[in-house]
């Protein structure tokens, strides 16, 4: 009995995060929420004044994030926030229908009510979230929705695929949530998904999926900036 109470009190004993794991956190977020825009230079010194901490850290956290792909370190040049040429983005869409395609497959294969209910849940949400005019809240929403696929999907390989790229994903679509009447289009193919799924319409959920991902690849392709470093 006492050794049960002594795990359970080990396990809510939280180690402390690193300067560098909070850094890395900040950055990350930061990009995917559009507060650092793609292409944009990063500074050392003001990330370090940000935070309160030395630029140690941050150096850190960077090239962990580098790792990731959501910076770019070009000696003598400086550090930028990731962008993508066309072919990029032609290249991480066409891995993420992959992705999300399999997913929802196995998702709906699974505990499909459960994941038919959060689906549902969000895109109340995401409705309300659209008639308030929160756009941070929608983009929020847009990811949940989307991570529920990977969340259902029994996999957790397709997890951490999927984990690669969707700090990536998150931060192409805050940049192009500004397009005129971006959200309103992604609004309107997540309430059909969610239909298709409801009504056991699997190919027709999937051919929303795919006309949803190939939009937004268009319009990135389209006004994903490019870095300009002469």
């Amino acid at each position: 009995m006492a050794t049960r109470a002594l795990n359970d009190t080990i396990k809510q004993i939280s180690r402390p995060k690193s300067l560098t794991a909070i850094a890395v956190e900040y950055i990350r977020e930061a990009i995917a929420k559009g507060d650092l825009g793609l292409g944009h230079p990063i500074s050392e010194s003001a990330l370090a004044s940000s935070l309160g901490i030395s630029k140690t850290p941050v150096r850190e956290a960077l090239a962990q994030l580098k790792i990731e792909g959501l910076v770019i370190i070009f000696p003598q040049k400086g550090t930028f926030v990731f962008t993508m040429s066309e072919q990029e983005v032609v290249e991480i869409c066409e891995f993420r229908y992959t992705l999300e395609s399999a997913a929802l497959k196995m998702a709906i294969q699974g505990s499909q009510q459960a994941f038919l209910n959060e689906l549902k849940e969000i895109e109340i949400k995401m409705s309300a979230a659209r008639r308030e005019k929160r756009g941070d809240r929608y983009l929020d929403l847009d990811a949940d929705f989307h991570a529920l696929f990977f969340k259902y999907c029994g996999n957790q390989f397709m997890v951490e695929a999927y984990r690669m790229i969707v700090a990536r994903v998150a931060a192409v679509r805050t940049h192009l949530a500004a397009l005129p009447r971006h959200t309103e289009k992604s609004y309107n193919e997540h309430k059909k998904m969610t239909k298709s799924i409801e009504e056991n319409r699997l190919d027709e959920a999937l051919k929303i999926l795919d006309e949803h991902i190939s939009r937004t690849k268009e319009s990135a392709a389209r006004h994903i900036p490019r870095y300009s470093l002469l």
